[in-house]
């Protein structure tokens, strides 16, 4: 692996993780609502390790983009890839950890180019954004100036030190569970262009992502879709799906701290996958 660098203009901040040269494929990568570099950076130094260049994203809380993980537009996935290929870079996929799940599929449905898609811990539908850590009123994303059109919590006001109190770990799943989910804000994963794959755990404390890992197989299965996609569900791993994860998420999530061993072999065996699946599919396209 090079050394990284990070790449900044219009309203994009990333980390480029080069590998000796190697263009070919990158996979752009992108985390969740705690927002700025340190998580994707993670999984992307990840990839880069294990012979796959890789970009991590930023979408808000940086020096160039917002300060909420509110309206922030697709078109940046765009303005990033046409950037990768001025460097040469060939083939383009994505992978979205969970709030940046909404985002990577956001954006592969838009931009085919992205080849190949993975999914931790998703969502299946489009949430509401937010703003000083409480609902904002406004989408997450934008597309062409518009918001898209998305669920709104129905808790108005979230009191986070009262429920970690409350469950003494970090579980805020009374916050997203029990919404009415809008129509509209159904995300059309079968709209994609690509190989899908999708992880999900069911010790989830943030939102059921084993269910919603479910309603998007249900959706591609439906559709008939044309691209191989696979959903793999673990046991024991926190919503943090990341390969590099300090010890000190024990102290986040029960199930951290009472199965650690089960967690680490979980989270091996999640970036093996991940290392197989894109290179057996851009060994295949």
């Amino acid at each position: 692996m090079e050394h990284k660098t990070r790449i900044t203009f219009d309203d994009m901040d990333g980390v480029l993780y080069p590998v000796n040269g190697k263009k070919e494929k990158i996979m752009i990568v992108i985390s969740g609502s705690e927002g700025g570099l340190e998580h994707s950076g993670k999984v992307a130094e990840y990839l880069a390790e294990h012979g796959i260049p890789a970009f991590a994203l930023a979408l808000f809380k940086t020096r160039h983009t917002g300060k909420s993980l509110d309206r922030i537009p697709v078109e940046r996935v765009g303005r990033t890839i046409a950037w990768l290929k001025k460097q040469g870079y060939q083939k383009f996929g994505i992978e979205g950890v969970s709030k940046g799940t909404e985002y990577a599929m956001a954006a592969a449905i838009q931009y085919h180019e992205l080849s190949c898609v993975i999914l931790k811990t998703p969502s299946w539908y489009y949430s509401e954004g937010l703003e000083q850590k409480q609902p904002s009123g406004h989408s997450c994303w934008t597309l062409d100036g518009r918001e898209i059109e998305y669920t709104p919590y129905k808790i108005r006001h979230f009191h986070m030190i009262k429920m970690l109190w409350e469950t003494k770990e970090f579980n805020i799943l009374p916050v997203n569970t029990g919404k009415e989910i809008v129509a509209s804000s159904i995300i059309q994963i079968e709209k994609i262009h690509a190989p899908i794959l999708i992880f999900s755990t069911k010790a989830d404390t943030v939102w059921p992502s084993y269910e919603s890992g479910l309603k998007l197989c249900e959706r591609l299965q439906k559709a008939q879709y044309p691209y191989p996609y696979k959903h793999v569900s673990f046991e024991h791993m926190s919503h943090m799906m990341l390969e590099n994860c300090g010890k000190e998420i024990k102290y986040f999530f029960k199930s951290e701290k009472e199965n650690p061993q089960a967690c680490f072999d979980e989270r091996n065996e999640m970036g093996r996958m991940c290392v197989e699946w894109i290179n057996d599919v851009w060994s295949r396209h």
